[in-house]
């Protein structure tokens, strides 16, 4: 190069989304003003392999790269102006960590905390121009920019530097609402659909980071415990057995449950064991509430009378029905030996049912033989309303009928007495 040739005027790349045109035409005379060369597209992208040759020799020589963040590119999952954004980073990787390059410029009150960005935009100051409008800072960093002084912007962080600002952003302020699209001059309804579905979920997005971070925890765990409601009533459907299928057995996991709990009931030793008995427990009769009658299942000193215990149990879920659902709820807990009766009611009151229904087999009194006891409360009433005792050697089936039936029986409407009886 002679000396008689002017320098090279210092240039610099406008990135920006199709919606953002109006705003990147007056930066782009703004900087052009001042003395340096702006490359702005104003056709439409066609794609192609040429065209993106094009783009990336433009980002390789640019001096300066301008991307222009807006509440547009907040809302816009893809687009080509990403594709810029990092053939521009790519670049950063072979500069020295003191050449600026990166002028990020807000156009609107996009917030730069949480913005949808590359990393590496956060380690340089932003710069805002509302609107695109040149501002007094805008026109003297341009002056700076075509006089060569690269010190214009500091290259250092903003707030901080990229690996800290993603554990500070649980702190930093919520996203700004995002604004309605604008419907496509050459009407394509497709693309403003799919435009619509971003700009709802990022509106649902920003109204949450809206709401005060206590509602939040509130409503997390109220969707947490639906999803568990939900899977356990699914679950549930196994006990919501017709009168013309077979009656099986209580489901092999559930029959695990209650003996894994009838084995740690007295294991006041594991306060884990205990907590997770209790947040099992509560979590059921919570899904099952409502049922006329609460059920828990029976207990039993020794294994003689915990099989007489186990088979009765399950006879009795078996026989308790009506129009093919189950009339009873399962609390699945079973009380330990010598529980008082306070515990049953509490119980049934927890599920909101009428009636609560226990069993326990073993020693009855000194000198008299282990036998079965059943008890029946009024959950309504506070108060024992039946009470009888089955002997080990009876058969299971005979023993749950009569259950059965005296439950029915208390269950029955009672018949008004007619009028001048």
């Amino acid at each position: 190069m002679s000396g008689d040739e002017p320098p090279l005027l210092p240039t610099v790349f406008l990135s920006y989304a199709s919606a953002d045109r109006g705003a990147a035409r007056m930066l782009r005379d703004c900087l052009a003003a001042a003395g340096l060369e702006v490359w702005l597209d104003e056709e439409e992208l066609a794609g192609g392999e040429a065209w993106d040759a094009k783009i990336r020799n433009q980002i390789r020589t640019c001096t300066y790269f301008m991307p222009i963040i807006s509440a547009t590119t907040e809302t816009r999952r893809e687009g080509y102006f990403r594709r810029e954004w990092r053939f521009a980073v790519e670049r950063t990787l072979d500069l020295a960590d003191d050449v600026m390059f990166l002028l990020p410029v807000v156009i609107d009150d996009t917030r730069d905390a949480g913005a949808r960005v590359p990393e590496k935009f956060f380690t340089v100051q932003w710069l805002r121009v509302p609107g695109g409008q040149p501002t007094p800072a805008l026109r003297e960093l341009a002056a700076r920019l075509a006089a060569g002084d690269s010190a214009a912007i500091p290259n250092a962080p903003l707030a901080a530097p990229a690996e800290s600002s993603r554990k500070s952003r649980r702190h930093a302020e919520p996203p700004p609402f995002p604004k309605f699209p604008a419907y496509p001059e050459h009407g394509k309804p497709g693309r403003f659909a799919y435009e619509l579905v971003l700009w709802f979920g990022h509106l649902l997005h920003s109204l949450w980071c809206h709401l005060p971070r206590w509602i939040r925890v509130i409503a997390a765990a109220v969707i947490v415990f639906n999803l568990i409601g939900w899977i356990f009533r699914d679950r549930g459907r196994a006990f919501d057995w017709n009168d013309d299928r077979p009656k099986p057995e209580i489901p092999a996991e559930v029959q695990q449950a209650l003996t894994t709990a009838s084995q740690q009931a007295g294991g006041e030793g594991n306060p884990a064991a205990a907590v997770i008995k209790s947040i099992v427990g509560t979590t059921v009769e919570a899904i099952q509430s409502g049922k006329p009658v609460t059920v828990i299942p029976f207990s039993a000193d020794a294994d003689a009378g915990k099989t007489l215990a186990d088979q009765v149990f399950k006879a009795v879920c078996e026989t308790l029905h009506k129009d093919g659902a189950p009339l009873w709820g399962l609390s699945p807990l079973p009380l330990p030996a010598g529980a008082p009766d306070t515990e049953v009611i509490h119980r049934g009151q927890r599920m909101k049912s009428r009636f609560a229904l226990t069993g326990h087999a073993g020693v009855v009194a000194p000198g008299l033989p282990p036998a079965l006891v059943v008890r029946l409360f009024e959950v309504e009433r506070n108060e024992l309303v039946w009470k009888e005792s089955f002997a080990l050697t009876d058969d299971p089936a005979t023993v749950a009928r009569r259950i059965a039936e005296e439950v029915t029986r208390r269950l029955a409407p009672v018949e008004p007495k007619p009028a001048g009886g």
